[in-house]
């Protein structure tokens, strides 16, 4: 049950993902052919393409906790023993999801300020623009903690 509803909600972010992108490159192309060959730039555009950008990075950024593609140094685990790359890892996974709750607490505050201000162009809430903060980090949130499942799943097979 656990392993569809992961999947399902893996699916949703990717995909969600992927239309923010289409839909930012739309954007941004439309503006520009509106600015260059028919003078006049609409008033949503840009703004729409920073919501769709903004959203788009952050859920880039907890993508890449899911699949373990940030920056790290691996000459590191070439040259310690493997109990204590085990230990490290452990704290690697640990100080991902202490920011991922600075994320969800500072992005609240950062909403709560936001909602006062609306986004002219779109005349859109500002908070929408600030919700992807709080939001990535749940998601970065919930792929530790999965991963730390799927870790004890495997040292139980073993």
């Amino acid at each position: 049950m656990f392993k569809k509803i992961d999947e399902y909600f893996n699916k949703f972010v990717e995909y969600f993902g992927m239309a923010l992108l289409v839909l930012m490159t739309i954007i941004v192309s439309w503006v520009v052919f509106n600015r260059y060959f028919l003078g006049k730039t609409p008033a949503w555009g840009e703004e729409s393409a920073l919501l769709c950008m903004v959203w788009f990075g952050f859920l880039s950024m907890a993508l890449g906790v899911r699949d373990d593609k940030h920056i790290s140094i691996e000459i590191i685990g070439r040259i310690i023993p493997s109990g204590l790359m085990n230990f490290l890892k452990i704290v690697h996974k640990l100080l991902i999801l202490a920011f991922a709750s600075f994320m969800i607490v500072e992005g609240m505050k950062m909403v709560k300020v936001g909602t006062k201000n609306y986004m002219p162009g779109i005349k859109l809430n500002s908070g929408f623009l600030y919700a992807a903060v709080p939001v990535a980090g749940i998601i970065i949130a919930y792929y530790v903690l999965t991963s730390f499942k799927h870790d004890a799943q495997e040292k139980g097979v073993k």
